[in-house]
């Protein structure tokens, strides 16, 4: 791991790098594609050396979910949600704090890849959503419950509603008042200064 660099593969190659710089590590995510699943899997391990860890769920994680369910196929949406919840395991078991920062909308299983972390910051204009699939006569229905950054906030879903240009400032200052604990044990409690 650098002090202040990218970590990481041929980042030319990847969509997903990781800088580290003060002991935090930010998980940067580039433009949608097939390989943002694995990259960033391939760098958590990396990332659980560090003090704290932020994840941006902006437009580069969000679109996966949202463009590719109506278009594949019921097998290929279930893989693509299993590799999601995959992720999402591996971020729930760091053993450092992990800090979302939503400047997106996320639904469906990046919606719970984003809950998965311990503090969540969402941008004003952004929401939550929750997409389930179900059955009706033979045919299938795509249902959405969306949730505004008030409601999100207001029911404790997020930590932190603040403007979009805020939102990974944000983050990392909440990834700074992280203390993580030893033992392997995942805490972040913020630390009153």
């Amino acid at each position: 791991m650098t002090n202040g660099g990218i970590v990481g593969h041929d980042v030319r190659l990847m969509t997903v790098s990781l800088d580290v710089s003060g002991g935090i590590a930010v998980i940067r995510i580039g433009e949608p594609s097939d390989t943002v699943l694995p990259d960033l899997r391939a760098l958590l391990p990396m990332a659980a050396g560090a003090r704290a860890v932020v994840l941006p769920v902006d437009a580069g994680l969000c679109s996966i979910d949202i463009k590719r369910l109506v278009r594949v196929s019921a097998a290929e949406r279930e893989a693509l949600a299993a590799a999601v919840r995959g992720v999402r395991d591996e971020v729930a078991n760091l053993p450092v704090p992990v800090v979302a920062a939503i400047g997106g909308s996320p639904y469906g299983e990046v919606a719970e890849l984003a809950m998965a972390c311990d503090l969540r910051v969402l941008s004003s204009d952004a929401a939550l959503g929750w997409v389930t699939d179900s059955r009706v006569t033979g045919g299938q229905v795509l249902v959405a419950r969306r949730v505004t950054a008030d409601e999100a906030l207001r029911t404790g879903l997020v930590d932190r509603v603040v403007p979009p240009s805020a939102v990974l400032r944000t983050a990392l200052e909440l990834a700074n008042e992280c203390k993580s604990t030893q033992a392997g044990r995942k805490s972040c409690r913020i630390v009153a200064p």
